[in-house]
């Protein structure tokens, strides 16, 4: 009845005396498959554990049968590659099983841990954990978790530490110049500059629309602050200084209209400004 019962199990199933107990006693099943161990019909996964010979078995398959025993909860996310040696968290002990061609080691670890590893993008997570804040750089947070959505990035909240959950939210956040509409990348190599070196940043390279909308993201009065703060050479001081000049009185001119109308009317102004420039040099 056993070996019928072998037979009729899907490839690659592994068998415990469990399985069996329907057929006759706890020691007569045990009896039973130590003979046909030993006659070559199955071969031991691990302690109980049984597979028919020549029947292939992966090491996540050896893994939830070891946890379906024992009653432990694994952090066990599905793998696309078999692996010889497979790292499992679990809620159980710490120890390593050697079984048909794989090793499979199973490491203690808290229940979020195991919680994280159950899935792709939480073993992502665990990775990035386990490595460290200090270890980390912002475009590798961002490799890792930039192409997740908002959804997804929630549903592990609660199961990170603080530190990774602000760095994943400010590797992914919206860089400074796109939130503000500047014409360049001014924060490229650094999405989390701070507003004052941005605010020069921009000052430097004096386009008027990015001034322009400098001083209505910011205000006027703090551009002026970082202005004045920050030594520019006389060409760029005097054209700055020019920038602000107008752009304070437009904004007195119309208080009230929409924001992009009145950055466009400045712009116009600031266009008509440089052509008449121009006429007159040349």
């Amino acid at each position: 009845m056993i070996r019928q019962a072998i037979a009729d199990k899907p490839p690659g199933a592994i068998l415990s005396s469990a399985d069996f107990l329907s057929m006759g006693t706890r020691a007569a099943v045990d009896q039973t498959l130590l003979r046909l161990m030993k006659a070559g019909s199955i071969e031991r996964v691990a302690r109980g554990l049984y597979v028919a010979v020549g029947q292939h078995v992966d090491a996540q398959t050896i893994a939830r049968a070891m946890a379906q025993k024992t009653g432990e909860r694994l952090g066990l996310s599905p793998s696309p590659e078999p692996a010889d040696l497979l790292v499992v968290p679990t809620s159980g002990l710490t120890r390593t099983i050697q079984s048909v061609g794989h090793t499979v080691q199973f490491r203690r670890m808290s229940e979020r841990k195991v919680q994280l590893a159950s899935t792709p993008q939480g073993s992502t997570l665990l990775e990035l954990w386990t490595r460290g804040m200090k270890n980390l750089t912002t475009l590798e947070i961002q490799k890792a978790t930039g192409h997740w959505t908002h959804d997804e990035l929630a549903r592990y909240a609660a199961l990170i530490p603080a530190w990774l959950r602000t760095a994943i939210q400010q590797a992914n956040a919206p860089r400074k110049s796109i939130t503000i509409g500047l014409t360049g990348a001014y924060d490229w190599s650094n999405v989390n500059i701070k507003d004052d070196v941005l605010i020069s940043k921009v000052l430097e390279k004096h386009k008027f629309e990015d001034v322009a909308r400098l001083c209505f993201y910011y205000g006027v009065p703090r551009v002026k602050r970082v202005f004045k703060r920050r030594p520019f050479e006389p060409m760029t001081h005097a054209s700055v200084t020019r920038m602000l000049s107008n752009i304070s009185k437009g904004l007195r001119k119309v208080p009230d209209k929409p924001k992009d109308a009145v950055l466009n009317q400045l712009i116009q102004d600031e266009l008509l400004v440089m052509k008449a420039s121009s006429s007159m040099t040349a």
